[in-house]
This record gives C-alpha cells, sequence and structure tokens, in this order.
C-alpha cells in the first residue's frame, strides 16, 4: 500500500489496499486511486516523478487466449554428450501453457478476420502452394515476453499464440575465455573506445567507425515526461532478438501510426544516453528541412524492406565499414559529430555522405537509401 506506478501512456496510480486470497495469502486484487493529473506521463509540479512504468490491459474490454510459451527442447548445447542418451537432456519444461491470459481486442478482431481469410482461401480450387495463408502470418512481440505467432488450432472465440523467439537467448552470448586472448588486443584498439587505428597501422577514416544499421520500429509511444520526445523499440537484428529502446526528437512530426513497422536507418554503436529518464541505446537517422519548431519537416531515412534487421550499411566509394564496439570516448564522439556533420539527402532524395565536394551514397544489399519527399537538406 500507498505505492505508486505508472500505467504506460496513462497514469500513475497509488496503491490503497491489497486484496488477497483467503486460503493461499495470494493476491487477487489491488484496489487504487488514480491521479488524474498525471495523464499521458505528466508529473505535476511538487510531485516526485515515479520510477516504475508497467504494461497493462483494461479487463472490461480485453479478450482471454491462450499463450503456448516454447522454450528450447534441450537443456544443454550438445544433448547426450555427457550420458550419451539424448533424451537424458530433453527440457521437461519446454512447454508451459497459459490459459487465463488476456489481449487488447485489436488482436482478436485481427485474428478473426485471418482466420476468415484463411477458411475462404480454402475453398478456392487451384490455389497455389506459395499462395496459402497460414495463420504464423500473423504475429506480434508481447512486450518484455517475445514473439508470439497465431497457432493453427485457433478459433474466433479463443485465440492461441505461440512463442517463436524469446527476447533475449543466454546462449548466443560468447563465454568470457579466463586469461585473455593477446590476439584480440590488436582489435579492441581498432573497434573500441577511441581505436582509430588499424593493425597495420594506418587510420580509419570516421564514417567508417560509425555502425548504422537497418531497424524495424515495432512499438512507437509518447515519452511519459517530454511532449517533444518519442520512445521507440526498434529491432536492430541484435543477437537473441532484444530490442532497443530509441528516444527520438519527434514529438508531434510523424504520426505514430506511420512509424510502426517502418524499416529505418539506425546509430547502433553510440553510448547509451539517458534523455529524460529514458535510457536510449540507439538513434534514428532522419532527414530535415531545418524549419524552426512546429513548422519543421521531418522524415525518417528509408531502408528498402527486403533488407534484414542488422544489416550495416556503406557507401559508395568507401572500403566497407569497420565500426567501433562503442563510440564513447571524446575523440569517438567528435569523429561521430564530423560524419553527421557530413551527412545529406540529395537533390533526387538519396542519402549521402559529403567529403571535400565529393558524394558518396549510403547504399545496402536492397539498394541506395533515400527520404519520402525532402530533397537537398541535412541529415539528423
Amino acid at each position: 500500500p500507498d505505492g505508486m506506478v505508472r500505467l504506460k501512456y496513462a497514469y500513475v496510480i497509488t496503491c490503497d489496499e491489497i486484496v488477497r486470497d483467503p486460503e493461499t495469502n495470494e493476491p487477487i486484487e489491488l484496489k487504487c486511486t488514480l491521479n488524474p493529473d498525471t495523464r499521458a506521463g505528466v508529473t505535476p509540479e511538487g510531485m516526485k516523478r515515479v520510477g516504475g512504468i508497467i504494461q497493462w490491459v483494461e479487463a472490461t474490454t480485453a479478450i482471454k487466449c491462450q499463450i503456448n510459451q516454447y522454450d528450447r527442447l534441450f537443456k544443454t548445447e550438445e544433448p547426450g554428450k555427457v550420458t550419451g542418451n539424448f533424451l537424458d537432456d530433453i527440457n521437461k519444461n519446454s512447454l508451459k501453457i497459459l490459459d487465463n491470459c488476456v489481449v487488447e481486442p485489436s488482436v482478436a478482431i485481427d485474428s478473426i478476420d485471418l482466420m476468415a481469410k484463411i477458411r475462404h482461401r480454402s475453398k478456392e480450387e487451384g490455389v497455389a502452394s506459395n499462395d496459402k495463408i497460414y495463420h504464423s502470418e500473423l504475429a506480434y512481440q508481447f512486450e518484455r515476453s517475445g514473439y508470439f505467432a497465431l497457432d493453427a488450432a485457433s478459433s474466433p472465440g479463443k485465440p492461441i499464440f505461440n512463442r517463436v523467439v524469446t527476447l533475449r537467448d543466454t546462449w548466443a552470448v560468447p563465454k568470457k575465455k579466463k586469461g585473455g586472448n593477446n590476439n584480440n588486443k590488436g582489435n579492441e584498439r581498432r573497434r573500441g573506445g577511441g581505436g582509430q587505428a588499424k593493425n597495420n597501422g594506418a587510420v580509419l577514416e570516421d564514417v567508417r567507425r560509425v555502425a548504422i544499421k537497418a531497424g524495424t520500429i515495432l512499438e512507437a509511444g509518447p515519452h511519459p515526461d517530454a511532449d517533444s520526445l518519442i520512445v521507440c523499440k526498434v529491432d536492430c537484428g541484435d543477437e537473441g532478438g532484444e530490442t532497443r529502446t530509441v528516444v527520438a526528437g519527434l514529438g508531434g512530426k510523424i504520426p505514430f501510426d506511420d512509424l510502426l513497422n517502418k524499416k529505418v536507418a539506425c546509430v547502433t554503436n553510440l553510448k547509451p544516453a539517458k534523455m529524460r529518464g529514458i535510457e536510449s541505446t540507439a538513434m534514428l537517422l532522419a532527414a530535415s528541412d531545418g524549419a524552426e519548431g512546429a513548422d519543421e519537416k521531418v522524415e525518417l531515412l528509408k531502408i528498402p524492406n527486403a533488407v534484414p534487421n542488422g544489416e550495416l550499411m556503406s557507401f559508395d566509394g568507401k572500403e566497407p565499414c569497420e565500426p567501433d564496439e562503442m563510440m564513447k570516448s571524446k575523440g569517438a564522439l567528435k569523429a561521430f559529430d564530423r560524419v553527421k556533420a557530413c551527412l545529406r539527402v540529395s537533390t533526387n532524395g538519396e542519402a549521402l555522405y559529403v567529403q571535400e565536394g565529393k558524394e558518396h551514397k549510403m547504399v545496402s544489399s536492397g539498394g541506395a537509401i533515400e527520404v519520402e519527399s525532402l530533397k537537398d537538406v541535412v541529415i539528423q
């Protein structure tokens, strides 16, 4: 009781009473008071900022669903290595069925729509196998849990979702070797910290030290404490499927609906920075016409949809990029500032790195990187 928390994108509530099960003493209900002055991230004057933010679903409109929470089938990376029988290493908890979960009604609507399309398509004659529609085409990231796809056993009255990817895979983290490895020292000097010298002694160009990667915006919403900022969840292709939190100064510039599932260019090796209390672990690159305040027009750089998340961008006429592990030293940050000052959009709407009057297109495996309509403007 008396603890406060913010409901994401909504209000701060204060817990007044905890109702417990008389037999198990487990909490079954929280009776709370809503603070009407805290809507959409506002912290009233004189009130201490609430640190905790929780995800929530409105109970009266929520739809019940089943979650099949799949985990790895085996407990070890090499089943049977110790005993010689791979069955000894089967993970008995590889599937947990959660039967009383709730989701937003829009998820149920999407599920019903897809199931109707599947039924309709199944009645058509002569449908090629590559034109079939599958339940798994409907997928979501359930926040802090993983990625989930619709199960074929779903019904209109009860959608079922299977977890297909967790947000973090501990097996994907390489183990550190004891005693270190002298062979890595040169590589660390080249990639980490202020390491701008290559192993052969040559200096690495500033632009080749910056990691500009393809990413997809999975979620976007307002910053709870700043109207000018937004908070996004972005898939930058990191190992284990872990997403990045990105805080960007796009408040009021681009509608949130236009950001969802958008393929964007992200700088992924800058030192994480807290922006009004929320740590941002990447930076979105956008073109700006340079106008002030509400008159400014901003467009995010467009990455072709065929480009996989995590792909490293390159520049025509330049050697492949060899990014620093993290650009955090003063020298590295100055190098990034020099690069940023040379990024702009051409008269054809293509992203460029302009060095000593020479233009180098930013390119991906899917072609040049462009913006929607702005031309001859800066990228920031």
